[in-house]
C-alpha cells in the first residue's frame, strides 16, 4: 500500500498584497482540484497574520505518494506561466523535503523522482542530483561526474548502479548536442504539421509549446535551450506565414488589377462600338442628306444637327464625317499645298468646263506659289503628287474619264508608240489633244485659247489645258515645249500609267516652228 505524503504549499512573495495572496491561493486550490482523483482531497487553509489581519497564505493537504508526480507537474506549470516565489514542503513518514523557489525547473527533479517511486531513498537522492546536473547543461560534465562519484560513496551506492542512474538521468540522448538535435528535429516536424494545416483548420503555435516543453524535460534539455530552439522555428514559421499572406495579397491585388483592366477594356470596347455605331448612323444620314447636292438643305441640316446631338458626336467629328461622305459622293479635294479645290469640284459638277479650266489654272499656280508668274521646267517639279491626283480625279469623274491628266498621258503614250523618238511626237501630242493645228509656212498652228473646245465633244485629254504654263496669253495658246516635256515627266513620276519614258526635247530640231527629224 502506498504511503501518504503530507504537503504544504505557501505563497511567500513579499511583493504581493494581501488580497493578491488570497487570490493566488484560491487559484492554486482550483488548479489542484482539476487533477484526476483530487476532487475529494481536503484542502486546509494555512493562515498567518498580515496587515493586522489573519489571511490565508497557503494550503495543507495529504495524498498518496502515487499522486505526487501529477501534483508536482501542475505546480511546475503554474510557476512556468506565473513565477511567484513559493515554498513547498513534502513529508513521508519521518523524511521531509522543503524547497522555496519561483523557477519551474527546480521542481523537475522532484517530479521525475516521484514518477519513478524513488522519492526520499538513497537511490532517489542520487538520481535527483544526477538529473539536476543533466538538466543544467544538458549533459554531465567531468566536474559533475566527480561530485556524483562522491555522492555515490556517501550514499553507499555501487558503481554499477550509479552508472545506470547516470544513464537514466541523461536519457537516450546523453550529450547536449544530441538532445538539441533531436529536439530541433521534433520542433521542425511540428511546425511542418502546422504549415500543412494552415490552409485548413489552423493550429496555433502556442498550442504545441507545452508538449514540446514536456519533451525537453523528458530529454533533460534545459528549458532556456529548448525555448531558444522553439523560438527560432516559431520565427521562421511566422515569416513563412507572413510571406505567404503577402504573396496572396499581391496575387489578389494583381487579380483585381487585371480584372479592373479587363472590365475597363471591355467598357472601352463597348463604348467604342457604340460610338462607331453612332458614327455609322450619322454617316448614313449624311449620305441621304448629301445625295441631292454638295451641301444639305436647311431641313436636312437641321436633321443632321439633331442627330449629332442625340448621338453625342462632337462638331469636329461631324464635320469630318460629312467631309468624308462628300468626298465619297463627289470626289476628294485633298491638297498637300493647302489649296481649296471645292470651287473646282462645284464647277465640274455643273460641267462648266471653261470656268473649271480657269479654276484649275488658278489652283495650280497657287500650289506652285507662283503669284501668276511664268512657270518653268524647274518649278513644275514642285507640284505635289496629291494635288495632281486630286485635279485629275475630279476631271475624270465629271467627264466620265474623257478629261484629266491620265487621259493626256494616254495620248502622249499613243504618239510615242507611233513616232517613238521622232521629235514629231511633240507636235502629234499637241495635235492629238486638239491644242494645235497642222503647222504651215504661214502659221505654226497654235490655236488661240478662246478657240479651244470647252465641251464633252472635245478630243480625249483636251482638258484641262496647260494655260498655266504658257509664257504668254496675249496671242496664242502655245505652251513651251520644254515645259511640256517637264510636265509629262513629272506626271509620269507622280501618276505612272506604266513605264512611260519621257525623252529630252531637242529644240535644235525645230525649224520655223515645225519639228523635223534630224
Amino acid at each position: 500500500m502506498a504511503e501518504n505524503v503530507a504537503c504544504l504549499i505557501k505563497v511567500v512573495d513579499p511583493q504581493l498584497k494581501s488580497d493578491e495572496v488570497v487570490t493566488e491561493v484560491r487559484y492554486l486550490i482550483e488548479d489542484l482540484r482539476d487533477l484526476d482523483d483530487m476532487s475529494q482531497v481536503r484542502f486546509e487553509p494555512y493562515s498567518e497574520i498580515r496587515d493586522v489581519a489573519e489571511i490565508q497564505v497557503g494550503i495543507r493537504f495529504e495524498v498518496d505518494a502515487e499522486r505526487l508526480g501529477s501534483i508536482l507537474r501542475r505546480l511546475r506549470d503554474r510557476l512556468y506561466y506565473k513565477p511567484i516565489p513559493t515554498r513547498f514542503l513534502f513529508q513521508i513518514s519521518d523524511i521531509q523535503l522543503q524547497i522555496e523557489t519561483h523557477k519551474a525547473g527546480d521542481l523537475t527533479g522532484l517530479m521525475l523522482a516521484a514518477r519513478s517511486g524513488l522519492l526520499f531513498s538513497p537511490v532517489s537522492d542520487y538520481l535527483a542530483e544526477a538529473e539536476t546536473y543533466s538538466r543544467t547543461q544538458g549533459e554531465l560534465s567531468p566536474t559533475e561526474l566527480d561530485n556524483l562519484s562522491l555522492l555515490r560513496q556517501r550514499l553507499d551506492i555501487s558503481e554499477e548502479v550509479a552508472k545506470l542512474l547516470n544513464a537514466r538521468a541523461a536519457g537516450p540522448y546523453p550529450t547536449q548536442a544530441e538532445k538539441q538535435r533531436h529536439f530541433d528535429e521534433t520542433v521542425r516536424a511540428e511546425f511542418s504539421r502546422l504549415r500543412s494545416h494552415h490552409d485548413g483548420q489552423p493550429i496555433a503555435p502556442k498550442d504545441i509549446w507545452p508538449v514540446l516543453q514536456e519533451l525537453a524535460e523528458n530529454l533533460g534539455l534545459p528549458t532556456p535551450e529548448a525555448e531558444a530552439l522553439y523560438q527560432q522555428h516559431l520565427q521562421r514559421y511566422r515569416d513563412d506565414i507572413r510571406l505567404k499572406a503577402e504573396q496572396q495579397a499581391l496575387k489578389a491585388a494583381e487579380d483585381a488589377r487585371l480584372a479592373g483592366e479587363a472590365k475597363a477594356e471591355g467598357d472601352r470596347q463597348q463604348q467604342a462600338q457604340q460610338t462607331q455605331a453612332h458614327r455609322d448612323q450619322y454617316r448614313t444620314l449624311c449620305h441621304q442628306a448629301l445625295a441631292k447636292g454638295l451641301y444639305p438643305s436647311e431641313f436636312d441640316q437641321g436633321r443632321l444637327d439633331q442627330a449629332r446631338r442625340l448621338r453625342g458626336i462632337a462638331p469636329v467629328d461631324a464635320v469630318s464625317i460629312e467631309t468624308a461622305v462628300r468626298d465619297e459622293l463627289y470626289g476628294s479635294i485633298d491638297s498637300a499645298a493647302g489649296v481649296n479645290y471645292n470651287r473646282l469640284r462645284g464647277l465640274l459638277m455643273q460641267q462648266a468646263w471653261q470656268a473649271a479650266d480657269l479654276e484649275t489654272e488658278t489652283a495650280i499656280l497657287k500650289a506652285l506659289n507662283q503669284d501668276m508668274q511664268p512657270v518653268t521646267a524647274a518649278t513644275v517639279q514642285r507640284l505635289p503628287a496629291v494635288d495632281l491626283a486630286t485635279i485629275d480625279a475630279l476631271w475624270q469623274r465629271y467627264s466620265n474619264g474623257r478629261f484629266g491628266f491620265k487621259a493626256q498621258q494616254q495620248v502622249y503614250r499613243s504618239q510615242q508608240q507611233i513616232l517613238q523618238d521622232d521629235p514629231q511626237r511633240w507636235l502629234g501630242f499637241q495635235q492629238g489633244l486638239g491644242w494645235r493645228d497642222q503647222p504651215s509656212w504661214l502659221s505654226r498652228g497654235f490655236r488661240p485659247y478662246h478657240n479651244l473646245d470647252f465641251s464633252l465633244a472635245a478630243p480625249p485629254g483636251h482638258l484641262p489645258t496647260w494655260r498655266w504654263c504658257c509664257p504668254s496669253l496675249s496671242h496664242r495658246y502655245s505652251p513651251s515645249l520644254e515645259v511640256v516635256e517637264a510636265v509629262l515627266a513629272h506626271l509620269n513620276t507622280c501618276m505612272p500609267l506604266e513605264a512611260v519614258s519621257i525623252p529630252t526635247f531637242d529644240q535644235t530640231l525645230v525649224v520655223g516652228g515645225v519639228a523635223s527629224a534630224s
